[in-house]
């Protein structure tokens, strides 16, 4: 069958609307249609097709109009009939009610419907729900690409809050060093506490070295006597109570610490020490108080670190970022091992290592170093054979390397925190657990405890109550928030673990969030059995020569936390 057009028109064959399917005019389709209502007056049958000389008419009465079909007159008059009827239940459920208006706002979906049923004069092989499918153009592709794009959305929202956050974050901290600054700068032009913080600095730097921050007594005292102290902790008529008294200033690790560190002369330590009383009344005395580098004797610089032949120092950051829940979605540890030798006759040596079966660790040495001969034996020796490494008594590294764990994978990290947060009008009840994990325990069986592990909560109040006061929980508070000191976790035992409660004012649990967590680990008795988190294990040192006599050395390692945070 070839269907040459599909119309509508009225009883007196106006037409209404037409979709040719062949190559006919406007004008032969307008009088085609007209001669229709004489065709049918003419005929004395009862049925629903009339002819003329040239075409073949199939038609249905819709109300008061007609759906007419125009076909050749050797075309199937069964399927034209089945054609028509698809085409009429099809216009039906697109219209409300049967009019002229009604035919006019649905016309571009009426021909786009004749248009599925209709390809090219000859009828497509549909049913009704099929045409409705095909107009309604539902895909669930295109649904599927809509919650992508969606999610996307939502996520790209998410990490532009979180980098909002942190930059304010970033900001804040950068403007209170910045006053910070200002404040030691007004203590005597360097004098006192400043010469103490740089010959801390400069004893910090020595390698393998214990950093030493020598007591500030004299400075104390005298300060003292300018100004009586006259420090007292809020107070508060019931509702929450302040903590225990946190740690001395003695007792804070400076190294490694971007945040606590700059903040020390501000802690406010709840019950204080009269030691800290003094000094905290200095701070507030008048500018006539006399000045502390009168007072203070000159300290001298941190000894440098004893060196018996070779030291060979492995030091190790640790990246992470751990959800509140526990889970862990980034960590990263970036290590290197510096050599130190002070006698000539050990220069001409090679350094004998165990590389642990770590996957994804990345090594890379220093370009005199035989690399092949360190990926092939773990041996860390110059290519040529005949030189040695300086012995000048200075640190010179050899190998760095980095590796980075995949998701909710611990392998690579020291302790997991995991928090649980309640918010009610304005008060936030806080739960943080701590867990060691077993690859540092494993790695450490030497090391019995963990000291001095800090969390960094990021808001600043004195309306801290800590719960059942922890004998191993104690806190400060500084300009950049709430410090909690761990003093020690065992790496042995049922100890291994621990957590501690605490309230505290927060608007919102977001706002508590990110808190950072920070230690630094300083060991200089280690054995065979330690390694490192790189999986890096120092055997021995020998000679570069046939007899490979061992030679006499320390090792020193240092494991500390670099933007480990729990968001």
């Amino acid at each position: 069958m070839v269907v040459l057009a599909s119309s509508i028109c009225t009883r007196g064959g106006k037409a209404l609307l037409s979709r040719q399917f062949k190559d006919l005019s406007k004008d032969r389709i307008t009088a085609l249609l007209a001669n229709f209502p004489s065709l049918i007056s003419n005929s004395g049958q009862q049925n629903t097709t009339v002819e003329d000389e040239q075409v073949r008419y199939v038609y249905q009465p819709l109300e008061e109009f007609y759906i007419v079909l125009i076909t050749t007159k050797n075309s199937n008059i069964l399927q034209d009939i089945d054609t028509l009827h698809l085409f009429a239940s099809t216009v039906s459920n697109l219209l409300r009610s049967i009019d002229e208006r009604e035919i006019f706002d649905n016309a571009f979906e009426i021909l786009s419907a004749f248009d599925e049923i209709i390809n090219l004069g000859f009828k497509e092989n549909l049913t009704m729900s099929q045409v409705q499918t095909f107009l309604e153009m539902d895909s669930h592709e295109e649904k599927i690409q809509e919650i992508i794009e969606r999610n996307k959305e939502m996520e790209a929202t998410e990490e532009r809050k979180r980098r909002a956050k942190e930059i304010h974050r970033k900001e804040l901290a950068r403007k209170t060093q910045e006053r910070v600054g200002n404040t030691y700068d007004g203590y005597g032009n360097g004098g006192g506490y400043q010469q103490q913080q740089n010959q801390f600095d400069s004893g910090a730097g020595s390698i393998g070295g214990a950093p030493s921050y020598q007591s500030n007594s004299s400075f104390v005292e005298t300060s003292s006597q300018a100004a009586p102290s006259t420090h007292r902790g809020p107070v508060r008529g019931g509702g929450l109570q302040l903590g225990k008294k946190g740690p001395s200033r003695s007792n804070i690790p400076e190294i490694n610490q971007p945040l606590l560190t700059q903040a020390q002369p501000q802690f406010q330590h709840h019950a204080p020490a009269p030691q800290q009383q003094q000094y905290s009344s200095y701070n507030n005395s008048n500018t006539s108080s006399p000045a502390p580098a009168a007072a203070s004797p000159a300290i001298a610089a941190a000894p440098k670190v004893h060196n018996n032949g070779i030291l060979v120092t492995v030091s190790e950051k640790v990246t992470a970022e751990i959800s509140r829940d526990g889970s862990i979605s980034k960590t990263e540890v970036k290590g290197d091992l510096k050599l130190r030798i002070n006698n000539p006759d050990y220069g001409r040596s090679k350094i004998l290592l165990k590389k642990i079966s770590n996957k994804g660790v990345q090594f890379k040495a220093r370009p005199e170093v035989d690399m092949k001969l360190f990926n092939s034996s773990s041996i860390i020796a110059l290519k040529d054979s005949s030189k040695s490494f300086p012995s000048n008594d200075q640190s010179l590294g050899v190998l760095r390397w980095r590796v980075a764990g995949k998701d909710d994978d611990a392998s690579y990290l020291p302790i997991v925190i995991t928090a649980w947060v309640n918010v009610n009008d304005g008060i936030a009840d806080i739960t943080l657990e701590y867990e060691l994990t077993s690859t540092y325990i494993e790695s450490h069986p030497t090391q019995e405890t963990l000291d001095n592990v800090k969390i960094l909560i990021p808001i600043q109040s004195h309306e801290v109550n800590l719960q059942n006061e922890p004998e191993n929980i104690s806190y400060d508070v500084t300009e950049y928030g709430v410090v909690f000191n761990i003093e020690s976790i065992a790496l042995h035992g049922d100890e291994t673990s621990g957590s501690f409660e605490f309230q505290i004012p927060a608007a919102d649990e977001d706002s508590l969030f990110p808190m950072e967590l920070q230690f630094d680990i300083n060991r200089t008795e280690l054995d065979d059995t330690d390694k490192s988190f790189g999986g890096v294990q120092l055997l021995d040192i020998v000679k570069n020569d046939e007899d490979e006599e061992s030679l006499p050395f320390d090792l020193h390692s240092t494991l500390s936390s670099d933007n480990y945070q729990i968001v």
